[in-house]
């Protein structure tokens, strides 16, 4: 892969965790603060079109920069950082897919049930999740 080729990789890469890092907070905060339960469902609903689009990204994105740094063996320090960050993010994604199957079942079923702080809490977690996962990120790119 060309210098300039991995480094849009990297800056695709950033900018996706940026944006879910991001969207997870607002939407959090929103949740927190808004009114009128409508507006939380649909600012929620849109997030998590905006969040898989960009979980796509950062999947090739991800396996694009493992193909430029290689593969290293689990044995190092860096492969040790790298399958617990690798770890955190299956327990991450299965956790976004309940938060997006109940975000979905109630914009489609109408279910009021969910309150205002219950749909804060699954963008908390997520927020709190990502930054998990931005902390490792910043070990495995500078030790």
């Amino acid at each position: 892969m060309s210098a300039v080729s991995a480094l849009l990789v990297r800056f695709v890469h950033v900018s996706g965790m940026a944006l879910l890092l991001g969207g997870s907070v607002f939407v959090w905060y929103a949740c927190r603060t808004a009114g009128v339960g409508d507006d939380r469902l649909r600012l929620a609903t849109g997030y998590e079109w905006v969040f898989w689009g960009t979980m796509a990204a950062m999947l090739v994105t991800g396996v694009g920069n493992l193909g430029t740094l290689g593969a290293p063996g689990p044995a190092t320090r860096w492969g040790s950082v790298l399958t617990l960050k690798l770890g955190v993010v299956a327990v991450f994604v299965v956790g976004s897919f309940l938060r997006t199957f109940v975000v979905l079942t109630v914009e489609r079923h109408g279910i009021s049930v969910l309150r205002r702080l219950t749909l804060g809490q699954f963008y908390g977690a997520t927020a709190w999740l990502l930054v998990l996962l931005v902390g490792l990120a910043e070990v495995l790119a500078h030790g």
